[in-house]
């Protein structure tokens, strides 16, 4: 845990997603300033809940190029490519003894395989009543990997939300128990939310990190902040109902709103926002720009967190990374 902090005093990871019917992108030309941790989507669950692998030849020059560049490769082990599924496929593993140690010792030898430097588990959708199974995995995961000197992250949502998206971590012993627990701070209103509104507000962001540090008792040096490289667009029709929230990257926005509207600034969301007419249709975006990035940032400094995760790679503007290298201190 120490080598990836070394680099500049926090951890500084970037998560480079494609889907389990694509290849590992081609990095080779590329580098990513003040980034020290890559986490791309090497691992997912399939429908018959064993781990499966989409790394191939591409996804071993992804290896070759990041730790050319200093990077530390922790993939992520998502359950989400089988979304329908998930809760029951997930719910079957976590309940099996046998079955956690089938998946874990597969997770193992392919660290060991690979020359990875961590694992990301990204499980989410599952069911509430398996809160304490899906830790007993923590538990049972974590020891295997440290004893080879690997990394464990676990990500999580924010506390204040669903059954089967928030109410589904122990975040107190996930932080006690893996390396790094990592806050996914985002999707306040997102995809499911049939209410307007902000991505990540600043004040939800700090009321949300308050409750992993006081209510989950999680040490600030565990917990990684997560911040969104997205936004949604919300079109309304005339009769106030919401008719279509889509993401977009944060380096499309500018494109997306007319020239003519004027952005305002929310203090207390610490983010721009505009409203406009398009098509009979009201128009709402509350942008994720690095104005209200810099604002979360500063709450990793302000909290002594361990670092930063940035979701996703190539939804970023290019002065991104320059920012979080000058203000992550």
């Amino acid at each position: 845990m120490e080598d990836e902090k070394q680099i500049n005093g926090k951890v500084n990871l970037v998560w480079d997603y494609y889907s389990e019917y694509a290849s590992a992108p081609n990095r080779n030309d590329t580098k990513i300033e003040g980034i020290n941790v890559v986490s791309p989507s090497f691992f997912h669950l399939d429908k018959n809940g064993d781990l499966e692998e989409n790394i191939g030849t591409k996804g071993k020059q992804y290896i070759e190029w990041a730790h050319n560049n200093g990077y530390k490769v922790w993939p992520m082990f998502s359950n989400a490519e089988v979304a329908a599924q998930s809760l029951d496929i997930t719910s079957k593993i976590m309940n099996s003894y046998e079955k956690r140690q089938e998946v874990i010792e597969n997770i193992v030898n392919k660290c060991v395989e690979y020359k990875l430097d961590g694992i990301n588990i990204d499980f989410e959708n599952m069911k509430q009543e398996d809160k304490d199974m899906f830790s007993r995995f923590i538990i049972e995961l974590t020891p295997r990997l440290k004893e080879i000197g690997l990394v464990t992250s676990v990500d999580v949502t924010a506390p204040d939300g669903g059954e089967t998206w928030s109410m589904c971590f122990d975040r107190n012993t996930i932080g006690n128990v893996a390396d790094y627990i990592v806050f996914m701070a985002y999707d306040q209103y997102g995809s499911s939310s049939n209410k307007v509104g902000t991505t990540a507000g600043y004040n939800w962001v700090k009321l949300n990190l308050n409750k992993f540090l006081t209510t989950y008792e999680v040490k600030p040096e565990k917990i990684i902040l997560a911040i969104p490289l997205y936004t949604r667009v919300w079109t309304s029709n005339s009769n106030g109902e919401i008719i279509s929230k889509n993401a977009v990257a944060m380096k499309n926005i500018d494109s997306t709103i007319p020239n003519n509207v004027e952005k305002e600034w929310d203090d207390e969301l610490k983010q721009h926002y505009v409203e406009y007419t398009e098509n009979s249709n009201k128009k709402q975006i509350w942008i994720e720009d690095m104005d209200s990035l810099k604002e979360k940032v500063s709450l990793v400094n302000e909290n002594n967190l361990a670092g930063v995760g940035s979701w996703q790679k190539d939804m970023e503007t290019e002065e991104l990374w320059k920012m979080l290298k000058n203000n992550l201190k």
